[in-house]
């Protein structure tokens, strides 16, 4: 099948953004990411999770209309290719753990009528990536790369994300899925598993399959 659109995901520490990065390299595709610390908002976030969500969430939005752009833009080019590091409706994982659903000012709901409101029909990737992981192992990967920012995460913030990374892919059915066992492969760095990976890619049959060591 001819991959134009590619994005590879998974929760803070599984490795995505070097994984696709090198995928942009073999396919010679536009490799986009999401740069979450480019965001203003994301640092006074961790520090005061109350009180800067919403802007936080907003940021990200307005970035991820944008991309819509570069996304088809590339797809209309001949022979265009994309890999992105980031799902544009990732906002469905982090929305219910960074933001306030409760009460008469309930940040969800604005941010859900902001999304309506802004965000363009949204193209849907030709193959996702998901790079399932434990919370076990992302913590050795951030602290192995010296991630600064992860010695800020609220307590339980990242435990709560990785939760609702399972929970979203479990039911997710809006692209071909391959759920790469991110514990016992590291696609992003060896490259015998990065062989595994392609070859799972170009085999891929019916909307989801799983990539384990032992395949």
């Amino acid at each position: 099948m001819d991959y134009k659109y590619i994005v590879v995901e998974g929760s803070i520490g599984s490795g995505k953004s070097r994984l696709a990065r090198r995928l942009a390299d073999y396919f010679d595709a536009l490799y986009l990411t999401e740069s979450p610390g480019r965001n203003p908002f994301l640092e006074p976030f961790y520090l005061n999770a109350a009180n800067h969500g919403l802007a936080l969430e907003l940021h990200f939005l307005l970035r991820r209309a944008e991309a819509i752009e570069v996304i088809q833009f590339e797809e209309a080019k001949s022979g265009g290719r994309v890999v992105a590091d980031f799902l544009l409706e990732k906002d469905q994982i982090f929305v219910p753990v960074v933001l306030d659903g409760s009460g008469p000012a309930n940040e969800q709901t604005l941010f859900w009528q902001m999304k309506h409101k802004i965000m363009p029909e949204m193209p849907a990737p030709d193959l996702v990536i998901y790079l399932q992981t434990s919370v076990d192992a992302a913590k050795k990967k951030l602290q192995k790369r010296g991630d600064r920012q992860y010695s800020l995460f609220p307590d339980g913030y990242l435990n709560q994300i990785h939760e609702e990374y399972r929970r979203f892919f479990h039911l997710y059915q809006n692209a071909p899925l391959l759920i790469v066992n991110a514990d016992e492969l590291d696609v992003a760095d060896n490259d015998d598993h990065f062989e595994m990976l392609l070859r799972a890619v170009s085999h891929m049959q019916g909307s989801r399959h799983y990539l384990n060591l032992s395949d």
